[in-house]
């Protein structure tokens, strides 16, 4: 994907360079005088040599963006350059070292209008290279050839001295510049984002789990607004994208979980799914862990074990006496140690009574269920089996661990 958007955008600049050098016949270097200094450099070379160094010289402006900043110099200065290699052998040297001083002095001129175009577009140049620095000519490559057309058509207005009026077509193009500045900065933070979002609810994500994709949506419209007020603050637009990719990632997978659950029971229950998501939260946070709740469910008890374990294997080095010079940091970090441990333990046991809770839960539902499987059609009203809440299950459940 990427590799086709930097195919794009070279398709777009070398197009729109072909066509700009191609628009450009305005004869500029009819007014270019070449001094006696620029004439005496040539003479003393042999045609070859000239040739030689106009050759240089050219692909040194060219480098230097001259066929931007100022094309129509850059584009007679080339002319000349074609033509003498062209008849370096039938022309006489004189007249030969004549034209290849010309192209010389035109390319003198076309580096002082460089410089003074340079002044007078500071601002779009300096937009321009961030939209090159985000490919934005391979993301969006209809808007930045339009963008990059109106600036080399004022840039050549004053090249050609014909910029008394542009003002306010400079306010325009830099109000556009900078609205796809921040356009393309949004794509490369959200794009990843904005596709899960989209399959999540192409796979009923609306409905499966409309409290958790609500969330990511949210938080992508937030990171999009965050972005496009501090759009190159590298910190803060990387930190809106991570949490924008954690909440869609999020929703993606409690809208699978959902879904596979709903398989088995055939009720709504996005709400289990976020509580045994906030059992693991709590032992997380007793074990000073980061939020892994986008991540399945197994992936996220395989980490937090590995943890647990980690923690142990700390506090039992740190219990070991080793050096007597600082007995009392030494014992701090042992009971820091062992109070996290302890709320791990006590997480753990909560996690373990909620998910025995969990389980009569379920037990009821299949009680439920058979019940009304085994109904006979005759006209008795009966009251609906009520389903117990996690709390009350919990209450009831005998051998829950407290």
């Amino acid at each position: 994907m990427r590799k086709r958007e930097q195919q794009i955008g070279s398709m777009v600049l070398g197009g729109l360079l072909a066509v700009l050098l191609a628009g450009c016949a305005a004869n500029v270097g009819k007014t270019v005088k070449v001094s006696e200094e620029q004439r005496a450099k040539y003479d003393v070379l042999s045609v070859t040599d000239a040739i030689t160094a106009l050759e240089k010289r050219v692909a040194a402006a060219k480098k230097a963006n001259m066929p931007l900043f100022a094309p129509n110099y850059f584009l007679e200065a080339s002319d000349v350059l074609s033509e003498a290699q062209k008849s370096a052998a039938k022309k006489p040297k004189n007249e030969l070292i004549g034209d290849v001083a010309k192209g010389d002095a035109i390319l003198d001129k076309g580096e002082a209008m460089m410089a003074i175009v340079q002044n007078r577009f500071a601002r779009e140049i300096e937009l321009k290279g961030l939209l090159d620095k985000f490919n934005a000519a391979g993301i969006y490559p209809k808007e930045y050839e339009k963008i990059t057309s109106e600036l080399s058509s004022l840039i050549e207005k004053v090249e050609l001295e014909k910029a008394d009026k542009i003002d306010k077509d400079k306010d325009d193009l830099i109000k556009a510049m900078q609205e796809l500045d921040i356009k393309t900065v949004q794509y490369t933070a959200l794009h990843a984002s904005e596709l899960i979002n989209l399959e999540t609810k192409s796979k009923s994500g609306e409905k499966q789990a409309p409290a958790t994709l609500a969330v990511a949506l949210e938080a992508y419209k937030y990171a999009e607004n965050r972005i496009a007020q501090v759009p190159h603050d590298e910190e803060s637009v990387q930190r809106a994208g991570e949490e924008a990719l954690f909440a869609a990632r999020h929703a993606r997978y409690v809208s699978e979980q959902v879904v596979s659950l709903q398989n088995q029971f055939k009720v709504s229950v996005e709400a289990i799914v976020l509580q045994q998501e906030k059992q693991l939260l709590d032992i997380a946070n007793a074990l000073g862990q980061k939020d892994l709740r986008d991540q399945p469910i197994d992936k996220q008890a395989a980490a937090l074990a590995m943890a647990a374990s980690q923690l142990v294997q700390a506090k039992e080095v740190q219990a070991q006496p080793k050096v007597e010079a600082k007995p009392v940091a030494a014992n701090i970090q042992i009971q820091e140690l062992e109070n996290k441990l302890k709320d791990a333990g006590d997480a753990l046991a909560q996690a373990n009574g909620l998910i025995a809770a969990r389980d009569a839960q379920i037990k009821m539902l299949n009680i439920t269920i058979d019940s009304m499987d085994g109904q006979t059609k005759a006209p008795v009203e009966s009251k609906p089996a009520e389903v117990e809440t996690p709390k009350a299950a919990e209450e009831k459940a005998p051998d829950a661990p407290r």
